[in-house]
């Protein structure tokens, strides 16, 4: 009978220690998922932050120059500085904004995509900007020679030089105005700073009129 109930008593025991263990082992798995809660949580959270900001941007891109593919047109353009055109057709230009851009490796065709884009959104794309009477360029575009790297450079009319914008060889009042122009297809635009001549700037225009527009 004592036998019996010694094995009884040490069954109850066994019976009590693996229960603890069970515990204590669902403790532990309990208390690991709340730890890699609170670390997943706020990263999921941080997406959503992230995806929601973007998702608002784009939308309000979209909302004030309308919605991409609702038109696709193309024009010719320079932009020239001291006699010296920017080449577009570098990798660091190419694509920049889906509403308005150069692409496929041409630097002189530019590509509208939206109904109400203007010329100026292509600069800023461009880390450039055209305001009042001068024409600036961020040294991101800048080529790795460049001695002005993380520096702006900007292009006013002075004294001796001065910034002019053509469109269809008709010059704008202000060459700022071209900022808000929204280009049609088949026009040619020229942004030109420096002290030319009027025998350089038919020149430049001429050159601009050989410009091929590839529609693609």
């Amino acid at each position: 009978m004592f036998g019996k109930k010694k094995s009884s008593s040490n069954a109850g025991s066994s019976k009590g220690k693996n229960k603890k263990r069970s515990g204590s082992y669902l403790d532990a798995s309990k208390k690991k998922r709340q730890k890699y809660l609170m670390i997943i949580i706020p990263i999921i959270a941080a997406m959503v932050a992230i995806l929601a900001i973007s998702g608002t941007r784009y939308s309000s891109e979209i909302n004030k120059f309308g919605t991409v593919g609702s038109a696709h047109e193309h024009a010719a353009f320079i932009v020239n500085v001291n006699g010296t055109p920017i080449d577009f057709s570098q990798p660091q230009y190419q694509v920049k904004s889906r509403l308005i851009h150069v692409e496929g490796g041409d630097g002189f065709t530019l590509h509208r995509h939206t109904d109400r884009v203007p010329f100026g959104e292509f600069l800023r794309s461009e880390n450039m900007n055209l305001e009042g009477n001068c024409f600036s360029i961020s040294e991101e575009n800048s080529s790795p020679q460049s001695q002005q790297q993380g520096q702006q450079r900007e292009y006013c009319t002075n004294g001796t030089e001065e910034l002019r914008a053509f469109v269809n060889g008709k010059e704008l009042e202000s060459p700022s105005a071209l900022s808000d122009y929204i280009l049609k297809d088949d026009d040619r635009i020229l942004l030109t700073y420096g002290n030319q001549t009027a025998d350089q700037l038919t020149q430049a225009l001429s050159e601009l009129e050989q410009v091929p527009i590839l529609k693609t």
